[in-house]
């Protein structure tokens, strides 16, 4: 069985084009629709996409969750119709898809790797499980999942922060306050079995809600409801956010969830929390040891601007999340500020067949030249090192990288036996530069390897491209391999890529089927306004 790219997109099973120039753009919209006749299931099959998807969010770290709504897509009502349009975060999850999207669910269920699948349970509810366990967690007696809750409970969920006017609503030093909307499809079911949960507590101030609009909202305080109401009357609903209404369109329809951030106050409420509490606290609790603050790298700068906007979406051969940013600068610099070089991965395609982890980009060279002319202080240690390999910034540089650009490392046997207990040895791999200079990469790898006892990779040219390879790799083309376009699909396009093949590490983790688990891939495509990355992991099951 082979998988192709969507309908008119570039083919990875092909060399690109002479010179190695880019494809021709794909069409817009173009992409996978759900097959004719796909299966279709009763019971809860909302609940797919949540099981489905847990493999992404462990994948990716944190996925803010949450459907975007800008196209309407779905029925119902939607918790950017209750949470303010002052709005700093916004999050929003919706487990209401349409027949297509259930289509396309349970097409990827039946691709995940056979231990995953047998986990899933179609007609399970997880929100039985997350009431019951907040139930217990918290001590409340004499209330049930199916009679004080599942009546009302609706499918749409969502979650704002902000920066309120009354300090007494803030949740932390960061000054931020905070709303959870859940739909409530029976308004007074709902306003019951909350008022039955907060009798129990043994503060009733530390969570307030209200029940209105076909949604609960509910606030760690009652300075937060009463700011949010505040808020909604000066400002409207995050409905009526034409930023953010525009920027969550250009992700398109058939989220599963979505999330947005204007990115410059975020850092600014990152700031005041890290000046409030230096020793920690604030903002910071939203990272740790597996989830490290994501604003950190941004709190050095004092002028940064633009939003984020980000989509989980499932089809019926990967699951993707997409990011999108939008008018962002970082102290007054930004994308646009920069001549971008033409998009292009096909070098990736040119690797190997048995590449295990695959980089590949357009223009870096160029676009780091840019930044080496704007600022050459921040570019020290780069200096130092193109010295000790005869070259200097930032020709020196293109001499190596050229134009395009591809590493992919294979046999990683040897290095996997480390990572799971075992001996060690080298990995082999094999870097493709087109417009490179052969003489030029041929002398720095020489000098790299001076007074080593290990061979150096051999260097040769293929017309315009520098090969250079070592140890051994395969000899057919990784374009050629069916997992690696079904991974990258229609993403040849960007301008940096990356691939990672799971099957030799479930392999070497003794999974039953090491090649249901297929691969994962990643790409990031610039325009002077927006840099758009793109997450996705496709299995190989069913």
């Amino acid at each position: 069985m082979s998988y192709p790219d969507p309908p008119n997109q570039p083919s990875w099973g092909a060399p690109g084009p002479p010179g190695g120039g880019p494809p021709p753009p794909p069409p817009a919209g173009a992409g996978y629709m759900p097959a004719p006749g796909a299966p279709r299931r009763s019971g809860r099959m909302w609940m797919v996409p949540v099981a489905a998807g847990l493999g992404v969010v462990l994948m990716a770290g944190t996925v803010w969750a949450a459907n975007t709504v800008a196209q309407n897509v779905f029925v119902g009502s939607q918790p950017e119709s209750v949470l303010p349009a002052s709005s700093i975060v916004f999050a929003e999850l919706d487990l209401q898809p349409d027949g297509g999207q259930l289509a396309a669910y349970a097409q990827f269920v039946d691709r995940l790797p056979e231990s995953m699948r047998s986990e899933i349970d179609p007609e399970a509810d997880p929100a039985k499980e997350i009431v019951e366990s907040l139930l217990e967690s918290s001590g409340v007696e004499g209330m049930t999942y199916e009679e004080d809750f599942e009546p009302w409970l609706g499918r749409n969920f969502g979650v704002a922060m902000w920066q309120p006017d009354n300090e007494d609503a803030a949740v932390d030093d960061s000054g931020a306050a905070v709303a959870l909307a859940i739909e409530a499809e029976d308004e007074d079911a709902a306003r019951q079995a909350l008022a039955d949960l907060q009798s129990q507590s043994e503060d009733p101030g530390e969570t307030v809600f209200d029940v209105r609009d076909d949604f609960a909202i509910l606030t760690p305080n009652s300075a937060a409801l009463s700011d949010l109401e505040a808020q909604v009357d000066s400002s409207g609903t995050m409905e009526d956010n034409d930023t953010y209404v525009q920027d969550m369109e250009s992700l398109g329809s058939g989220n599963l969830a979505s999330a947005w951030m204007d990115l410059g106050r975020m850092v600014s409420l990152a700031a005041q929390s890290a000046e409030s509490d230096p020793y920690g606290g604030g903002l910071d609790q939203y990272g740790g040891i597996q989830q490290p603050d994501p604003l950190a790298a941004l709190e050095q700068y004092e002028d940064v601007t633009g939003r984020l906007a980000m989509g989980l979406r499932i089809e019926p051969e990967f699951v993707e999340l997409r990011g999108d940013t939008f008018d962002v600068s970082v102290d007054g610099v930004s994308t646009a500020d920069y001549e971008l070089p033409e998009p292009g991965l096909h070098l990736m395609g040119d690797l190997p067949d048995d590449t295990v982890f695959g980089f590949s980009g357009a223009g870096i060279a160029d676009m780091v030249g840019q930044a080496y002319e704007d600022n050459p202080d921040q570019f020290a240690d780069l200096d130092g090192l193109m010295a000790d390999l005869g070259l200097t910034m930032p020709d020196g540089l293109t001499s190596l990288l050229g134009e395009r650009t591809a590493l992919g490392v294979t046999d990683l046997g040897g290095s996997l036996d480390q990572f799971f207990g075992g001996s060690t040895s080298a990995p082999s791999l094999q870097y493709r530069a087109d417009g490179a200079d052969s003489a030029a990469v041929e002398d720095a790898i020489a000098r790299m390897y001076a007074g080593s006892y290990t061979s150096p990779p051999g260097v040769s040219t293929e017309g315009s491209v520098t090969v250079a390879t070592s140890g051994t790799t395969g000899t057919g083309r990784l374009g050629d391999d069916p997992v690696f376009n079904q991974t990258m699909a229609g993403t040849a396009d960007a301008h940096m890529g990356m691939y990672l093949d799971l099957r030799p590490f479930a392999e070497s983790a003794e999974e039953e089927a090491p090649e249901q688990w297929g691969a994962v891939g990643a790409t990031i495509t610039f325009d002077a306004e927006r840099v758009s990355m793109i997450a996705r992991w496709a299995p190989n099951g069913g």
